[in-house]
C-alpha cells in the first residue's frame, strides 16, 4: 500500500512536470523561436552561390574586410529625453499621391514611408511599441511616439527590408500589416524569415546587390552596403543586407541602410544617378566599420551627388554610446561645415520634395 502511493505520487510529479516543461517549450517556440523566424535552409542557401557574388563558404560576405562584431555598449550617463518625444501624426487612410510628386515622412530610427510614382512605401517600418507583441527578446524602451497608428492603416503598396535585425525587421509590424501589403522587396534570404511569419512567397521580391525589380513603374534597386547580419548570433551573415535606390516618375530617393563607409556611393552614382535625397545611417553605432561618423556621412552624400541628406537611425531608442540628440546635431554640424544640405523633420511630418525640401528646424533642443 505504501509503495502504490509513492508510486502514485512519483506519476503525479512526473506529470506535473511534463505540463510545466510542455508549458516551457510553448513559451521558447511562440516568444522567442518564432519572432526570431526561420533562416534559409540547405537548399535556398545552395542558390545564393549562383545569386550572389557576395556568398561564398555558407555565408554573405562584404566587399571589404572588416573588424569583428562588437558588443554592447555603456549607456550609463548618456541623456534621455525627458519625456516622450511627440511625432507628427499620420492619418492611416493615406491618399494616393500623383506619378510625378514624392512625400517623405521619416517614422524614427529608420523607418520612413515614401509616396513615390503613385505609390505608398514603407521602408523599415518598426511600428510597435516595446514589448509587443510579446517576445523574449525585443528593442529597448521607445522614445519617441510611433507616427503611424499600426491598426489604422491603409494598403501599402511595397514595403522594403534592408536587413534582418531586430531595429529593421519586426516581427510585430510584418505580422500586424502584412494583409494590407502589395510587395516586399528584400536581400536575398529575408524572404525565408518572412514566409515563415506567414507572408505569401509570391509577394515577396528578392534581390541581390545591384539587381532590380519594377512594380508599377516604380524601380527597386539593392545597394551594397557594408554592414551584417542575424538576429542572434548563431545566424550571423545568413541573409543579405543593403540599401535600397527608389526610381519613379521624375523623383528618385536612396536609402543607404545601415552602413559603414566605403566605395558604394560613388558607384550608386556612376550607376544609378545622382539621388534628389539621400537617407543616411547617421546613427554612430557600433561597430565604427558598420555605421557612419559624421563626416563619412557628408563625404558619402557627396560620393552619391544627393542633394539632401536626411540623418536616420536614430531618435527611437537609447542603445548606443551617445547622448540620443547627437546624430542629429553632429550632422547638422558637419553638413553645414562641408557644404552638404540637410533636412530634419520632426518625426512623422509628412514634407513634399517639390514644395518643401528645406526642413532644417532643430526641433530636438525642446526635448534635451
Amino acid at each position: 500500500m505504501k509503495k502504490h502511493k509513492v508510486l502514485k505520487t512519483l506519476l503525479i510529479i512526473a506529470a506535473i512536470l511534463l505540463i510545466i516543461g510542455g508549458i516551457g517549450a510553448f513559451a521558447f517556440y511562440k516568444y522567442f523561436t518564432v519572432p526570431i523566424g526561420k533562416y534559409p535552409d540547405k537548399a535556398r542557401a545552395a542558390e545564393f552561390v549562383k545569386l550572389s557574388g557576395q556568398y561564398s563558404d555558407g555565408q554573405f560576405h562584404n566587399e571589404n574586410e572588416v573588424g569583428a562584431i562588437s558588443g554592447a555598449v555603456s549607456l550609463d550617463g548618456l541623456k534621455k529625453p525627458e519625456k516622450l518625444i511627440p511625432a507628427e501624426k499620420i492619418d492611416g487612410h493615406l491618399e494616393a499621391a500623383s506619378k510625378d510628386v514624392m512625400n517623405i515622412s521619416w517614422l524614427g530610427h529608420s523607418s520612413a514611408l515614401v509616396q513615390i510614382g503613385g505609390d505608398n512605401v514603407l521602408i523599415d517600418p518598426i511600428l510597435t511599441t516595446s514589448g509587443k507583441p510579446l517576445q523574449l527578446y525585443s528593442l529597448p524602451a521607445r522614445i519617441s511616439e510611433v507616427p503611424l497608428d499600426i491598426d489604422d492603416m491603409s494598403a501599402i503598396d511595397v514595403l522594403c527590408i534592408s536587413h534582418d535585425h531586430f531595429d529593421h525587421l519586426d516581427y510585430g509590424t510584418i505580422t500586424a500589416i502584412d494583409d494590407r501589403v502589395s510587395d516586399y522587396v528584400v536581400p536575398l534570404g529575408v524572404d525565408s524569415l518572412l514566409v515563415g511569419w506567414g507572408v505569401n512567397r509570391d509577394k515577396i521580391h528578392t534581390l541581390s546587390w545591384w539587381s532590380s525589380v519594377e512594380l508599377r513603374g516604380v524601380t527597386y534597386t539593392l545597394t551594397p552596403a557594408q554592414h551584417y547580419s542575424g538576429r542572434f548570433a548563431g545566424k550571423q551573415y545568413k541573409t543579405l543586407w543593403g540599401g535600397f535606390y527608389i526610381a519613379g516618375g521624375s523623383h528618385s530617393l536612396y536609402f543607404t541602410g545601415d552602413s559603414g563607409y566605403c566605395g558604394t556611393f560613388a558607384e550608386i552614382y556612376e550607376k544609378l544617378g545622382a539621388p534628389e535625397i539621400m537617407l543616411a545611417d547617421s546613427g554612430q553605432d557600433t561597430p565604427a566599420w558598420s555605421h557612419m561618423s559624421p563626416e563619412e556621412v557628408t563625404k558619402a552624400a557627396k560620393g552619391v551627388h544627393a542633394q539632401y541628406i536626411l540623418p536616420v537611425h536614430w531618435a527611437a531608442y537609447n542603445y548606443a554610446g551617445y547622448d540620443w540628440y547627437k546624430p542629429a546635431e553632429d550632422i547638422v554640424k558637419q553638413a553645414e561645415a562641408d557644404g552638404v544640405a540637410v533636412i530634419t523633420p520632426k518625426p512623422g511630418h509628412i514634407f513634399s520634395f517639390d514644395d518643401d525640401a528645406a526642413q532644417n528646424e532643430h526641433w530636438w533642443e525642446e526635448y534635451k
